[in-house]
């Protein structure tokens, strides 16, 4: 009878630990689809989801916007898209436990750049100064740049005081050149550089020093919300994919 029961005991426990492996070994195939925030589907985006430091997943958007990857269950997954109109869309994606084959319907929402927006605002300068302090902007900028190699990029940049005005209600000239007392034209002299050019003129150095691309960039003075002071507008990128 013991003899029995301990055949008994032996099979239930191969059977658990069978159990176990079969479930270990399960995946869910995901059915996503990526669309950005008009609904609209995206073809061509590159699809990669991480466990950890390792990749585990990757696959690549159709024209109807649909990827398909196999996933294990009772994860969290940090899945990144990429395209050359997306720079670090990532978010979280939980995949629910379970011991059986499923698939899984999934829509992933991303922000796509086009002519004209507004890539991000920052506060860079102290009031009446020139010298730009610590800021992401410097390090974020060239490396979206080296990612997405056909953008373009607008700098607006604002002196974030008023214009010196004359009592008159005019705006002040700077002199460009002078004259001697008998009216004899000397050498013409350069006017002092005007906050707003002063700026430009550090964010341009800082930016190319730390590899940003000077042909994929301009400049221009514009009225912006104080505390902001410099915002980057997308003014070309490719739409072909």
């Amino acid at each position: 009878m013991l003899g029995r029961y301990s055949i008994m005991g032996v099979i239930c426990a191969l059977f658990a630990v069978q159990s176990t492996v079969l479930a270990q070994g399960v995946t869910f195939l995901i059915k996503g689809k990526v669309v950005d925030s008009k609904r609209n589907v995206l073809q061509g985006v590159q699809v990669y989801a991480k466990d950890g430091d390792e990749i585990v997943g990757k696959s690549k958007t159709t024209a109807a916007g649909e990827f398909t990857m196999t996933l294990k269950p009772g994860k969290t997954y940090f899945m990144s898209f990429e395209r050359n109109d997306i720079f670090m869309s990532q978010q979280d994606f939980r995949v629910p436990d379970g011991k059986t084959y499923q698939e899984i319907n999934q829509d992933f929402q991303v922000k796509v750049l086009a002519k004209g927006d507004t890539i991000k605002q920052f506060p860079v300068f102290q009031a009446g100064q020139s010298n730009a302090s610590q800021t992401v902007l410097f390090t974020m900028l060239p490396e979206m740049m080296r990612k997405l190699l056909h953008l373009k990029v607008k700098i607006v940049v604002s002196a974030g005081i008023a214009t010196k005005e004359s009592s008159k209600g005019k705006k002040e000239k700077t002199p460009k050149k002078t004259k001697g007392k008998k009216g004899s034209a000397q050498a013409e002299t350069l006017a002092p550089l005007s906050l707003i050019e002063k700026r430009i003129q550090e964010i341009r150095s800082r930016l190319l020093a730390a590899g940003a691309p000077e042909s994929r960039l301009t400049f221009e003075e514009g009225k912006l919300k104080i505390p902001i002071d410099v915002a980057l507008i997308v003014s070309s990128i490719a739409n072909d994919f």
